[in-house]
């Protein structure tokens, strides 16, 4: 498909939308309708950005990607997938972006495959990368290890570069659950019923005497072109709410999830591999917030490492006297959370998003606030006493934010009823 007809499918046009106050460039409309689930990678080498997402072109969806110049204006996408219909996406599994040390493009996202029998999906997940900034694209490979076996379930994952180049990408697994469950089916031993009622191969609550669902990180060595063997890191994820991942400026990777904890409360952890190391940590809790909630929430954690070594997490929690959004950080190495600052509570707060972005010496955040009919977002910086402060009260209108720092900018995109907008902000 040429890229001329992929941007008259996708409706490519620059939003006529006003400057905030703060001085920002106005959004541009990467795509108009019919899309969503945007992901954005910043480039510290030329102050530019790549935006992927997924878009539904003739009826077949499709992983697409456009550049945001440093002026903000943005290029004609390109479809990332090689094979028609080779993706599937849902909101805590949107395709993500990274960038390696050379600007090689790298896009990870979801494949799902109906199975006989099953009320939902299996999938794998696909890598693609490109080495002419995002013009042309290398054939899809599986990253996951077990792809051609028995069908699972991989997906709701992150994507993250070290600085040598190695590229990491983590997931919720639901392999050894599959194995288990069909174990149970050939010895004739009756199907218990899921705990929150979905029976949904791999994404609901545990069954009782299946094992939960796993987090797994792959490596790649070669920019994509193949990965090694995944690395369990724990079991028992809160099935439903996606992975994130991030290495800090030494090369430790750090991977955060909602973990199921006895009598049902999820509760966000993170991990930690040393550089040189093989195994992750023991996961740690982020704040013992004490959740109780059999089912999913579909509000997964997001993860940074800033320049100065600190890690920063922001999340979602429903505990009656906590619900809301909040934010931590940690010494990298101790993995020692602070007390959780409020990003947004008060009242009836529904599950919501929040992204971080790391930078030299700090983060930023974006989150939603869904409490009105007209879900908007906000941006926020944290200080170097780990204190958020609104930057932005009305950083956009719309849902599904995800941010980037490099370079002393950022750049926000998000979803905005079926189009996909991006702007710079909180220069």
């Amino acid at each position: 498909m040429s890229t001329t007809r992929i941007a008259a499918l996708l409706g490519l046009a620059a939003a006529a939308a006003c400057s905030s106050a703060s001085g920002d460039t106005p959004p541009a409309t990467l795509a108009e309708r019919g899309a969503g689930r945007p992901t954005v990678a910043a480039d510290a080498r030329t102050g530019g950005a790549y935006v992927a997402w997924v878009a539904d072109s003739a009826g077949t969806p499709g992983v697409y990607l456009a550049r945001v110049a440093p002026d903000g204006a943005p290029g004609a996408p390109t479809r990332v997938n090689d094979l028609a219909g080779d993706a599937s996406t849902h909101d805590q599994a949107p395709p993500q972006v990274a960038l390696g040390p050379r600007g090689e493009v790298y896009v990870a996202w979801q494949r799902s495959t109906p199975v006989p029998g099953r009320p939902f999906p299996a999938s794998d997940l696909r890598f693609a990368r490109s080495e002419d900034g995002g013009r042309t694209w290398a054939p899809a490979v599986t990253v996951n290890d077990d792809a051609g076996g028995p069908p699972s379930s991989h997906t709701f994952h992150n994507l993250a570069v070290a600085p040598d180049g190695a590229v990491y990408v983590s997931w919720i697994d639901s392999r050894e659950r599959d194995r288990v469950r069909v174990e149970r089916i050939v010895a004739g031993v009756p199907k218990p019923a899921p705990a929150d009622g979905h029976g949904h191969g791999g994404h609901a609550a545990a069954e009782a005497g299946l094992p939960g669902p796993e987090i797994r990180v792959a490596r790649s060595t070669d920019g994509g072109r193949s990965w090694g063997r995944s690395v369990v890191v724990d079991a028992d994820a809160c099935p439903c709410c996606r992975t994130a991942l991030a290495v800090g400026p030494d090369g430790a990777v750090y991977v955060a999830w909602r973990k199921v904890f006895p009598g049902d409360v999820r509760d966000v952890v993170v991990a930690r591999r040393a550089p040189g190391e093989m195994r992750f940590s023991a996961p740690v809790r982020v704040h013992e917030d004490g959740w109780v909630f059999p089912g999913c929430p579909h509000a997964g954690p997001s993860l940074a490492v800033d320049g100065t070594g600190r890690v920063h997490v922001a999340w979602y929690t429903g505990r009656e006297g906590r619900q809301g959004l909040w934010h931590a950080s940690a010494d990298a190495a101790v993995l020692r959370f602070g007390e959780p600052r409020a990003l947004l509570t008060g009242g009836w707060v529904p599950p919501s998003q929040a992204r971080v972005a790391a930078d030299a010496d700090g983060a930023w955040i974006a989150w939603e606030d869904r409490r009105e009919q007209e879900a908007k977002l906000l941006l926020g910086r944290v200080d170097g006493a780990g204190r958020p402060r609104v930057a932005d009260r009305d950083a956009a209108r719309g849902k599904l934010p995800d941010l980037a720092s490099a370079g002393g900018g950022r750049v926000l995109a998000w979803e905005d009823g079926g189009a996909v907008r991006v702007r710079r902000a909180g220069r």
